[in-house]
């Protein structure tokens, strides 16, 4: 009876202990979502176009990381599927066109705010510390690969009424690219599950509207980009 109980209390053990492992040894794919708020800002290189301060915008979505050195936990590729909305201002000189109209107001100061909603692929390396005590420390660097699905812009013009939202898409570049860099923590809830916060810098380097949309005034073509920070808290499975 005392051998039997003894093999019960060793195989009890041995599956406890297995387990542990099993709950909280590196996986292979980890899956998240997250959301948070963007603070962004145009950069424009047209001259007489000036960047009119950063504005709030947002972020959510579902992250992949994909560990590249089992049984190590400190590797990853990270990916996702990501949206994000994405809004700026710039004020410039331009003969204004009202849009659905043929009416034209020659040479007037403009201030115009942007609201571009893209949906993203990101391509990055992610590295990890080992646990510190309850939390993960790490670092991302990256593309983040995004294709336009809305454009909207809303115009202040000096003296003038506002005209309401105008549809920018069919002069909006389809494709945005843009460096990502970001640190961050994970805290461990218990075994895999983690809540995790993220500081990132979104530094887009493609101009976001098609060569074809000039300014009406001067005829050169309109060339900005965005970026700026995200913060995103969310959790891992």
């Amino acid at each position: 009876m005392k051998k039997i109980s003894s093999v019960v209390v060793v195989v009890v053990f041995c599956m406890q202990t297995l387990y542990a492992q099993y709950e909280t040894r590196p996986r292979l794919v980890e899956a998240s979502f997250f959301g948070g708020p963007t603070v962004m800002w145009a950069s424009p290189k047209t001259k007489s176009y000036k960047n009119e301060g950063a504005r709030i915008g947002g972020v959510y979505g579902v992250g992949v990381d994909i560990n590249m050195v089992q049984p190590l936990q400190n590797y990853y590729f990270s990916t996702g599927l990501h949206a994000r909305h994405i809004r700026s201002a710039m004020s410039f000189k331009d003969n204004y066109h009202i849009a659905h109209t043929d009416s034209i107001l020659n040479d007037k100061f403009v201030r115009s705010g942007y609201n571009m909603i893209y949906v993203s692929i990101p391509t990055a390396i992610k590295l990890k510390t080992d646990p510190i005590g309850s939390f993960i420390i790490f670092g991302v660097v990256g593309m983040d690969n995004s294709f336009c699905v809305s454009s909207k812009r809303s115009d202040d013009i000096e003296n003038q009424s506002n005209y309401g939202k105008i549809d920018m898409y069919q002069h909006t570049l389809f494709f945005r690219e843009a460096l990502l860099a970001s640190v961050g923590f994970e805290f461990i809830i218990k075994g895999n599950t983690k809540a995790s916060f993220e500081l990132a810098f979104n530094n887009g380097f493609t101009n976001i509207f098609k060569k074809k949309y000039i300014n009406n005034l001067t005829k050169d073509p309109v060339v900005a980009n965005t970026r700026g920070f995200e913060f995103q808290f969310g959790f891992v499975f």
